[in-house]
């Protein structure tokens, strides 16, 4: 029986084909390389002691160390709930690749992300700043079974786009400043993205491609530069290293995609969010025919349509980021985890709202015409609905002493005057 012999990424020792890890150094192999280690952040945490045994019970976050409270005993997702195949082969494929990887977990860490974080120039949240936003954050957090929050930045540089950057141990995560205008379950199926790309390790990559490509906005493409450009030997050698890392941008959407679908449950909500900020547009999703957009998703799998993703953009076209949101949706997987998720997380009951109490409203009264007895100048109230007439009518006074009969003509209209008559 032959037994296939591997190198090890990190220090080039033989080892076998079969190993999680390196005999001589560590470093994890295959499906044991996609889960990045757990940092912990709470050793000696004065607050809640590292563990959250300090903390109230009702108590989910420690504001000194990030720790987060589980959603429930013994509840852990592993990140191989919503992570996508290609997106764990296209890791291994960048950890196999022995000076990409050394390269970016030497930079990451000293430079990539201290850089990078002091750069986004805008508002870290807290519980005291946008709490509305930083509690949604942590329920994403939570559900996807980080155990510690990442630092939340609110960037307006790129305004519709949001990354999480960082390390293995340690990410950040910065929101475009339009995206706080989504809404409640809207909004948490953003944050919930960045929480999945945080649990599935992609901080790290992330901030490799920012070091290698610089901050652009808007996708990167193999063909930015045209054809031509190919001619060029460095273009060559850069394309040579842009290309894997570009093959794992794309797959590494769906992953967060399916950890946002997790959060939510809803997948027109998915749907919905996605459309909005691939169109960079909050009224236009509203008017896209649904059956129209349905079968442009099922036809998202075209060769031809594969072929321009790969070579023109960095990022899954939306009908296929969609195409396979519906399919993670109908799985069996999802639907387990979204029942152990919502037992957890139970919706809060809607408020009952008390209108006012109705009172009875009294019949409206008649206009009335206000008239004096003659006899006993006792005051009479009568219609002037009786009165509209032409004919006399007879009002008895209401006195009981007195109880004369008023014979009342009901007075003529005066003629206008001539200057009230137009010609």
């Amino acid at each position: 029986m032959t037994v296939a012999v591997v190198a090890c990424p990190r220090c080039n020792a033989p080892s076998v084909g079969t190993a999680r890890f390196c005999t001589q150094c560590g470093a994890p192999f295959g499906a044991a390389a996609v889960a990045p280690s757990q940092p912990y952040y709470g050793i000696g945490c004065t607050t809640c002691g590292g563990d959250g045994s300090r903390l109230a019970a009702d108590k989910v976050y420690c504001p000194s160390c990030r720790w987060l409270r589980p959603l429930g005993p013994d509840y852990q997702m592993p990140v191989e709930a919503f992570l996508w195949r290609l997106d764990a082969d296209a890791m291994n494929t960048l950890a196999g690749i022995g000076p990409l990887n050394s390269a970016a977990h030497g930079l990451s860490e000293k430079i990539g992300r201290p850089w990078f974080e002091a750069s986004v120039n805008g508002l870290r949240l807290s519980e005291k700043q946008l709490p509305d936003i930083f509690e949604l954050a942590i329920k994403a957090a939570r559900i996807v079974g980080l155990q510690h929050l990442p630092e939340i930045y609110i960037s307006g540089q790129q305004m519709w786009d949001s990354v999480t950057m960082g390390s293995q141990t340690s990410s950040f995560v910065a929101l475009g400043s339009v995206l706080t205008n989504f809404r409640g379950d809207d909004l948490l199926y953003l944050i919930g993205r960045e929480m999945g790309h945080a649990r599935a390790g992609h901080a790290l990559w992330n901030t490799v491609v920012q070091l290698l490509a610089g901050r652009q906005p808007g996708n990167r493409s193999l063909m930015s530069d045209g054809m031509l450009s190919f001619l060029s030997p460095t273009k060559i050698i850069e394309s040579g290293i842009n290309a894997p890392l570009m093959a794992w941008q794309r797959h590494s959407a769906i992953t967060p995609d399916r950890a946002g679908l997790l959060c939510v449950g809803d997948l027109e909500v998915a749907r919905r969010v996605t459309l909005q900020y691939t169109l960079h547009s909050f009224p236009l999703a509203a008017r896209i025919n649904r059956e129209a957009w349905m079968a442009q998703e099922d036809a998202s799998d075209d060769s031809a349509m594969q072929a321009s993703e790969f070579a023109m953009t960095s990022t899954p076209y939306a009908a296929r980021r969609l195409k396979l949101a519906r399919e993670f949706h109908a799985s069996a997987e999802f639907q387990g985890w979204r029942r152990v998720i919502e037992h957890w997380t139970p919706k809060p009951a809607p408020k009952t709202v008390q209108g006012a109490a109705t009172t009875s409203k009294a019949p409206p009264q008649q206009d009335m015409e206000r008239l004096t007895c003659i006899s006993c100048k006792t005051v009479m109230r009568v219609p002037k609905a009786k009165l509209a007439g032409t004919e006399p009518v007879n009002v008895r006074c209401p006195n009981p002493t007195c109880g004369k009969v008023l014979k009342i003509t009901p007075k003529k209209p005066k003629p206008p005057r001539p200057d009230q008559v137009s010609d």
